[in-house]
């Protein structure tokens, strides 16, 4: 692998011995300088076909947590015999630091659809869980229980064939969105940043679930009147959002929907 820059100590941007650009992920790789091969002993992992809003993952995610969405993702496409593209575990990886984040802060979201979860996917929720011991183990982090219907629906969502949308421009649906929060809050919005990148994420894998009529469903109204009476603001942007995604899609957000959306621009307008 020879480098074409560094990302960070443990990622970096190379070209493979057919010239094809890729990332390159492994304890160290980072010190390599331009132009300098990196030995294959070296790399423990490679990503192709990285879109931009996943450069911010592999830039500030730190590297236990990324080496702990690679093996979970290893083992669940092991056991499942299912193939998942790389970028499954970098989605994965910033859902847990997400997710630790939220613990650190004593902010637990209530997840409803466990039971249903439980019953439609088993394999994925047994994996869940043993992915949850897996995490304390490799990072020292005990997630609640209830994080483990969050996981199974990213190794249900991951899997999921996307050539009923392949007709639409993802990127374009996320730039729209954005430019709908930058209007509703007056502010610009940098795309090369974290937060957007987790944001632009979000909305992908929401085209996804509208497009496939899979939206997460739950009786989480409680929350969601807080959310929208503390942040108006946000909830007129989701708003907003919903009515152009129904006129792309032609399906409506549910409150559940409309609930991380809100929680996603409170993230995504915090460090503009």
């Amino acid at each position: 692998m020879k480098v074409i820059k560094s990302i960070n100590n443990n990622v970096t941007h190379c070209y493979d011995s057919r010239g094809r650009e890729v990332i390159a992920f492994g304890k160290g790789v980072g010190f390599y300088k331009p132009g300098e091969d990196i030995p294959l002993s070296a790399i423990n992992r490679t990503f192709y076909n990285i879109k931009d809003t996943e450069y911010g993952v592999l830039r500030t995610i730190p590297t236990v947590i990324i080496n702990t969405a690679i093996c979970i993702m290893d083992y669940v496409s092991e056991e499942l015999s299912v193939i998942y593209p790389s970028s499954a575990a970098l989605s994965l990886a910033d859902h847990l630091q997400f997710a630790i984040s939220r613990k650190n802060q004593n902010i637990y979201l209530a997840q409803p659809l466990i039971q249903d979860l439980t019953q439609l996917y088993p394999k994925e929720m047994r994996l869940a869980i043993e992915s949850l011991k897996m995490i304390e183990k490799m990072t020292g982090e005990k997630l609640p229980r209830p994080e483990a219907g969050t996981l199974a629906l990213h190794f249900v969502n991951d899997r999921i064939q996307v050539s009923d949308i392949d007709n639409l421009d993802n990127a374009r649906i996320i730039e729209v969105c954005t430019r709908i929060i930058e209007d509703q809050f007056s502010i610009s919005i940098d795309r090369e940043s974290f937060n957007y990148s987790r944001f632009a994420s979000h909305v992908d894998y929401l085209i996804r679930r509208l497009t496939n009529n899979e939206q997460i469903e739950s009786k989480n109204d409680e929350m969601y009147q807080q959310m929208a009476n503390s942040f108006p603001d946000s909830l007129a942007a989701a708003n907003r959002i919903d009515d152009y995604m129904a006129s792309k899609i032609a399906i409506r957000m549910n409150r559940e929907e409309l609930l991380y959306m809100i929680v996603h621009i409170n993230r995504l307008i915090s460090r503009v």
